[in-house]
């Protein structure tokens, strides 16, 4: 079983393209920690990754004081890089960057923002991550972000790349995969943690 968790919260993220940008979670994505956290030490974790950046490593922080786990950092989970774009708000990207941002809307699996990755890129680094994971027999946990999740379900589900926003991953709320013999199965999506 793999669980993919979407860190908390993070300060200052909303209405701006945060991927690699290092932001702290908030007052109200520390919380969203602590219940998640209580929530998940009822299953034998072998496990415990996240993402390098600090968002989930906050996160993952909670449940390793709560499961007593260990954080292993993995960076095949971070999130996608933005490069230029990283940071901004979408009406300064479109503003900055006007014709990047129409190319982005006609090519969006394979477009890549000015020093950064396209999502077809991410699906590269993620699989890579993914394959090391396949090969643990008991139950893992990985703390990472939205785009990892999406690309982690198109992996998963065969949908076309440019439908990955088509899924919303929700802040500290769990995606459950199970490994069977013909690969991965989509358990439960966005479960809010009880």
């Amino acid at each position: 079983m793999i669980i993919l968790i979407r860190h908390g919260e993070a300060e200052k993220a909303k209405g701006c393209a945060i991927g690699q940008t290092d932001l702290p979670l908030s007052d109200t994505g520390r919380k969203q920690s602590e219940i998640l956290s209580k929530s998940l030490c009822n299953v034998p974790f072998e496990h415990l990754y996240t993402s390098p950046l600090l968002r989930t490593r906050e996160t993952a922080r909670a449940i390793e004081t709560e499961c007593n786990l260990t954080a292993i950092p993995c960076p095949e989970f971070a999130e996608i890089n933005l490069g230029d774009w990283d940071g901004l708000s979408f009406k300064e990207i479109k503003e900055q960057f006007p014709n990047e941002y129409i190319k982005r809307g006609v090519d969006f699996a394979n477009y890549r923002p000015p020093k950064g990755e396209s999502f077809t890129d991410l699906k590269l680094r993620v699989q890579s991550g993914l394959e090391k994971i396949l090969t643990h027999k008991k139950p893992v946990v990985i703390v990472t972000h939205a785009g990892v999740i999406r690309i982690i379900l198109h992996i998963t589900l065969q949908f076309p790349l440019s439908n990955i926003f088509k899924l919303s991953p929700l802040h500290c709320c769990t995606t459950v995969l199970k490994k069977k013999s013909s690969g991965l199965i989509l358990e439960n999506f966005n479960i809010l943690p009880s």
